[in-house]
């Protein structure tokens, strides 16, 4: 009877769980059995593997063969198991103190082929952060996984290209070539600029506002008028994603499956159909979940076009990860949790017929009064602000239109500004729409010329309790790409004319 041991991780969402797996070669009947809860990739593994290393020449026991995924009550998915299951049933004859050692210490992923060869897999990084956290000196990826792995500092990466050379590198024959650096990546391609937009002042200034507080923000304009342009151009204002934010980005991307063509270090820009079923948007799946839109958008935009016709119970889905950063997939004994923090564009036309001005609408009262209703009231109060675009007398020359650049230059100039402030108080890294309403009002209010006009909009209710707090915010913000001390009776002005009340009821 022999025994071997090896390493490998398993994805819940993005975050992995060390798994060890442990092969028992013993009498019985010739034959593989997997236990420890594993899905159709696991139980299909033991016909790849068994033909991968007869191809690889190299031995398979003629008796029986037992594997034990442990620990055994977590559900484990996906083919990067292959590898870390064929290591252990080869190298439990070595019985070797120095095999042993070496597998103890490190951690095995990647798909195996028919003929040996070792096939790259989705999920590395968040299983290099399993294997950092459990103190893992090594980790062993395939090759089409190498430049992902280099992204992470601190840990040792090995890259096998076939099962035989694995093994001999575990027996002490042979050693694997070490990963030290990305490799040659494919260069991002350049962002769309600010500057190829004719005319639209308000809905440019208003896009810098939201780029530099995090605001959430809906354009309304008639087709053609600039919308989408002006959506897509966001994410070039803001800044450069941070070396913890570019991991976690990367990691979603990669437990997606999407193909590595470098770090995520720019804001992610994700524009689903207006077609998208709440499980496109939210995640979900059969097996392991994989995430939807609002996370591969987190800690960039997520634009949602032709708002109107996305039906309510899609977009009222949008509430909680706009609350709390997080989706929450609830599947049989586990929970799974996939990062959204994003922002927020959402983009309509005025009315059904898309009508800019009102003598020329075709729609009737009913459908000017119930156009937009899919916007539930708790998700409108979410939108700090809500601009128009205009066809009608747009400009067609973009000759001295203000490009991306100067802007996102000022747009970085107020985020530090925002981030000292807010850290004198040690509330850390924030952006002026996520501060608690609470402390501005106490500790943080406009001056009081600026606090009069927003108490005179609330006495006439056309602002809530909730439309005060989003308009300060707003103030704020604006004050910061000034480079003022405090929101004055000017700034809460443009702040107030940008929330748009009236803008999502009815249209034109």
């Amino acid at each position: 009877m022999a025994l071997g041991k090896t390493t490998t991780a398993a994805l819940t969402g993005v975050r992995a769980d060390i798994v060890t797996i442990e092969a028992n070669i013993g009498p019985g009947l010739p034959g593989i059995h997997i236990v420890g809860l594993g899905d159709t990739a696991i139980s299909e593994a033991r016909d790849r593997i068994r033909t991968a290393v007869a191809n690889s020449h190299l031995e398979w026991p003629k008796t029986k063969v037992v594997l034990s995924l442990s620990p055994a009550s977590l559900p484990k998915s996906g083919s990067h198991f292959d590898l870390a299951m064929a290591m252990a049933i080869l190298t439990a004859r070595e019985g070797r103190p120095e095999v042993t050692s070496r597998l103890n210490s490190t951690l095995l992923l990647g798909e195996v082929g028919l003929d040996g060869g070792i096939h790259a897999v989705p999920g590395i990084l968040p299983a290099l952060l399993a294997a950092r956290e459990h103190g893992y000196r090594c980790v062993v990826v395939p090759p089409g996984n190498a430049a992902e792995a280099a992204i992470l500092p601190g840990t040792d990466i090995l890259s096998a290209g076939t099962l035989r050379t694995a093994f001999e590198w575990a027996a002490g024959r042979g050693e694997l070539p070490r990963v030290t650096s990305v490799g040659e990546i494919t260069e991002t391609p350049p962002q769309p600029d600010m500057a190829d937009i004719a005319g639209q002042p308000e809905a440019k200034f208003a896009a810098e506002v939201a780029a530099t507080g995090g605001h959430h923000m809906m354009l309304l304009g008639p087709p053609g008028s600039g919308k989408s342009m002006i959506a897509g151009r966001l994410p070039g204002l803001l800044p450069p994603l941070t070396e913890s934010e570019c991991i976690e980005t990367t990691s979603v991307h990669s437990v997606a499956g999407h193909a590595f063509h470098g770090p995520v270090c720019r804001a992610p820009f994700i524009a689903p159909h207006h077609s998208v079923s709440r499980a496109a948007l939210l995640g979900g799946g059969a097996g392991n979940p994989r995430p939807g839109a609002v996370s591969l958008a987190h800690h960039g935009v997520l634009f949602l076009d032709e708002a109107s016709e996305i039906p309510a119970p899609v977009l009222d889905s949008l509430r909680t990860p706009l609350e709390d950063g997080v989706v929450q997939l609830v599947r049989s004994r586990r929970e799974v949790r996939f990062p959204a923090r994003f922002q927020l564009l959402l983009a309509a036309n005025p009315c059904r017929c898309a009508a800019e001005e009102v003598h020329r609408c075709r729609c009737t009262p009913r459908q000017r009064a119930t156009y937009l209703n899919n916007l539930s009231g708790p998700l409108r109060d979410r939108l700090d602000i809500t601009v128009r675009t205009h066809s009608r007398g747009a400009v067609i020359s973009t000759t001295g239109s203000e490009g991306s650049v100067t802007i996102a230059e000022r747009v970085a100039a107020g985020r530090e500004r925002a981030r000292e402030r807010w850290s004198r108080y040690g509330l850390g890294h924030l952006h002026n729409a996520v501060v608690d309403p609470h402390l501005l009002r106490r500790y943080f209010p406009a001056d009081d010329a600026a606090m009069a006009l927003l108490g005179a909009h609330l006495g006439d209710a056309e602002v809530s309790q909730r439309g005060v707090d989003r308009a300060l915010k707003l103030a704020w913000t604006i004050c910061d790409l000034e480079d003022a001390d405090q929101p004055d009776l000017d700034h809460m002005a443009r702040a107030l004319e940008l929330q748009g009340h009236a803008g999502l009821v009815g249209a034109v």
